[in-house]
């Protein structure tokens, strides 16, 4: 019997210390598995509504630049009026190319709330002309007998879908897009982060 007892008691002792180095490898691979996590987080914008182009895991920096608000009329008896977004230069020096999907990344202040992105933010296609790019946000006919005018502030927007992106920024998706120039913003902002396709 002393010799049963003097055999279990070692086996004990080399159980115990199996235990404790199955012990310690648990919590050496869960250190480098929070570790891991931690190195693969998303990267985000440095600050609240700045746009940037998304592109395999980088960020990449859009044309920022500030619409000014031009107004038109023009005719005689009948007048043609409009009001548009304008941003200096024909083209966006920020080219990018027509075959491929584009994911924009922007931190918001809502990202992690329930509200809906499609109510703040959208792309919208520009009118290229010479010197400028615009985008018509209101329209209107006058005449001696009367007149109207329409205001349409999703106009040019372009379909795109949203999903939350790292801790506090939102990815905005759309597919490839036709040659032309574009624009992301705040659905009202005048600030908008422009760029190009060929």
């Amino acid at each position: 019997m002393n010799t049963l007892a003097c055999m279990l008691v070692p086996m004990q002792n080399l159980a115990k210390r199996s235990l404790a180095r199955l012990y310690l490898l648990l919590v050496i691979l869960m250190f480098y598995s929070v570790a891991g996590v931690a190195q693969e987080a998303a990267t985000e914008p440095e600050f609240v509504e700045v746009f940037f182009r998304l592109d395999a895991g980088k960020l990449a920096p859009l044309e920022r630049e500030t619409a000014a608000i031009q107004g038109k009329a023009s005719g005689f008896i009948v007048m043609n009026t409009k009001a548009t977004s304008e941003f200096s230069g024909a083209k966006s020096p920020v080219r990018f190319n027509s075959d491929q999907p584009l994911d924009f990344v922007v931190r918001s202040a809502l990202a992690s709330s329930a509200v809906d992105p499609n109510t703040l933010y959208v792309l919208r296609k520009l009118n290229s002309k010479k010197k400028s790019r615009e985008l018509v946000i209101m329209a209107g006919k006058f005449s001696p007998l009367g007149g109207s005018t329409t205001t349409d502030l999703s106009q040019g927007a372009l379909p795109v879908t949203f999903a939350r992106y790292g801790a506090s920024s939102i990815k905005m998706t759309t597919g490839p897009l036709p040659p032309g120039e574009y624009a992301v913003s705040r659905l009202y902002g005048q600030t908008a982060f422009c760029f190009g396709v060929d």
